[in-house]
């Protein structure tokens, strides 16, 4: 069938316009909202909980290079700690539980600040775990999956040797002779483990 010419581009004209309102109308409208979803998806997973772990940032609702007194204000009075040099070590038994013991190493910056600030936190209940849901119980070969880690010390308490493996994205992670993390310690990006004061105690409290 012959079309004249004239017709021939007007069809075309009416097709381009169409297909501009469909790419810049119809984009907006439909697109707009999954997008903005999407998004507060993916801040809302990143939002810092009770139990979240954020190697080099966070446990919970306490943040590195936060000042010690958001701990003493929201945890009390430790169960034990220790202190020298401008630095601390602060340790909890939440809710009684001897064996799960959570601790807290400080330091001050003297001559220039002199706040005690948040540079490590040691955790040992299975509770906290990453967006990755590694936490106390994963195994090595679950976290080295995640994590580039090396060897930085060893220890031993009650006839156990432990290792304790380091990633430098900001976290630490205690192994037993099984393999299995016993605690995972969140510190500063590119901070030196172990610290002056050891964050793990020498022997396992009673847990009575």
């Amino acid at each position: 069938m012959f079309i004249p010419m004239n017709q021939f581009q007007n069809c075309i004209g009416t097709f381009a316009v169409a297909m501009v309102l469909v790419a810049c109308g119809g984009g907006n409208r439909n697109n707009n909202h999954p997008l903005q979803d999407s998004t507060a998806s993916v801040s809302q997973s990143l939002l810092p909980n009770d139990h979240l772990l954020i190697p080099g940032k966070s446990v919970g609702r306490f943040l590195i290079g936060d000042a010690d007194s958001t701990i003493f204000a929201e945890l009390g009075k430790p169960d034990f700690g220790d202190a020298a040099m401008g630095k601390a070590v602060s340790i909890w038994y939440p809710n009684g539980k001897r064996n799960q013991p959570l601790s807290i190493f400080t330091s001050r910056d003297m001559g220039n600040d002199e706040t005690a600030r948040i540079k490590q936190i040691r955790v040992t209940s299975p509770d906290f775990q990453t967006v990755q849901s590694i936490g106390v119980g994963s195994s090595l070969r679950e976290i080295s999956d995640i994590y580039p880690l090396q060897i930085v010390e060893t220890y031993d308490r009650d006839g156990q040797t432990y290792t304790v493996y380091n990633a430098n994205e900001g976290a630490a992670f205690e192994v037993d002779a099984a393999y299995r993390c016993v605690a995972i310690i969140i510190h500063e990006t590119g901070a030196t483990i172990p610290t002056y004061l050891p964050l793990h105690p020498t022997s396992t409290p009673d847990p009575g």
